[in-house]
């Protein structure tokens, strides 16, 4: 039986995640949030409340978006798996072939597997970088195809924590002649009718919580055992700052990697239309194609990261450990500050958390492991 309360609608059994949502809210370990979990095209949770300010004077609606910074990177990897569908980009295929550029300076055999699971040694631009600098669209990405790769291409998982976004978001326009954002709205955003934009529109910025910095949002940074070149490189050319990204600057740009902006029920639903493709009736995506898209590329040590790390050859984390549920085949992707989403194929769900309030986590938020775990004890 479907429950209808204050911060939205969940299936009686999800009793317990409605209680651990309200408890965060209430408790201020959430300022505003949103939370969802779809299977088969319905919800069973789908909760959003609190603010979308740090004053606490504008409400946080269903409707409320908000920057999810690398979660995002995950519903880039379904464009790209649209285009492996359609035969407009091959993973076997040299990205120099495509984007004729790339194939400087030692790059020109690299694959589009190698660069999307973060083995091709872009991770880091040999440039200093500005925030400033990801507003010009044409310069990063020009930088990138000039320089030579940071490691033999193939040797090493690196995380391209910044840098994926404009690849990838180059290698899209190549292929299509739209950008990144203009192909998500397209082919994903309108045809579902879902809140989820790359480049937002600025008559939907009214429509966007501000993003909030927690006392140990730099957490990650400030063991300075841990911070090494990979880490400056690749987090650090350029840093991120919280005032920078609730700039109307920021926002209306397109920066792949970091200002998808969106909303847990949508990003559920598009996990959800991802791997329950066959019972949708507005599938985007073939099964065959889907099973052959989350299956482990590489597995090892991400020498950015500094932790073991499981990459698909579109770029989805694989596994996830507590962030993402009980299944080993589960895939999707984390964000900065805590925002994840992410599809179980074993549980035939989608499953996502955003928030405003950004904490110090870099793999797994404890307000989102909270929230999934018991989503798992409910199911």
């Amino acid at each position: 039986m479907e429950i209808t309360s204050e911060y939205g609608i969940y299936d009686q059994r999800f009793e317990k995640v409605f209680n651990k949502f309200k408890e965060n809210l209430t408790s201020s370990i959430d300022i505003g949030a949103s939370f969802a979990v779809y299977s088969n095209g319905k919800p069973l949770v789908d909760l959003a409340g609190g603010y979308k300010n740090k004053e606490k004077t504008e409400i946080w609606t269903p409707a409320t978006t908000v920057c999810i910074h690398s979660t995002g990177k995950g519903v880039v990897a379904m464009c790209l798996a649209i285009l492996i569908e359609r035969g407009k980009l091959n993973l076997d295929e040299k990205v120099s072939k495509y984007w004729p550029e790339f194939g400087s300076n030692g790059k020109e055999n690299i694959l589009v597997r190698t660069l999307l699971s973060h083995q091709a040694g872009l991770y880091a631009w040999k440039e200093k970088m500005t925030e400033e600098d990801f507003f010009n669209w044409d310069y990063s990405t020009e930088l990138l195809a000039a320089q030579a790769s940071l490691h033999k291409p193939g040797t090493e998982i690196c995380y391209h924590a910044k840098s994926i976004g404009f690849l990838v978001g180059e290698l899209i326009k190549r292929v299509t002649g739209s950008s990144v954002g203009s192909f998500l709205k397209e082919e994903l955003i309108e045809p579902l009718q879902l809140l989820c934009t790359i480049g937002t529109p600025k008559e939907q910025h009214g429509n966007i919580a501000e993003l909030i910095s927690s006392a140990n949002l730099n957490a990650a940074f400030n063991d300075r055992d841990k911070i090494d070149n990979y880490t400056i490189g690749a987090f650090l050319n350029p840093g991120n700052r919280t005032r920078t990204a609730n700039t109307e600057e920021f926002r209306s740009a397109e920066i792949p990697a970091l200002n998808c902006h969106s909303n847990s029920s949508s990003l559920a639903q598009l996990y959800d239309n991802f791997i329950n493709c066959d019972t949708h009736a507005k599938s985007f995506i073939k099964k065959d194609t889907v099973s052959s898209l989350i299956q482990k590329e590489i597995s090892g040590i991400d020498k950015v990261m500094k932790s073991p790390m499981q990459w698909s050859p579109i770029g989805f984390m694989i596994g996830g450990g507590k962030s993402f549920g009980k299944s080993s085949k589960a895939f999707g992707h984390t964000g900065w500050g805590g925002s994840l989403a992410f599809a179980d194929p074993d549980n035939k769900i989608g499953i996502a958390y955003s928030m405003n309030l950004l904490a110090g986590s870099m793999l797994g938020d404890s307000r989102a492991i909270d929230l999934i775990a018991a989503t798992y004890e409910s199911i």
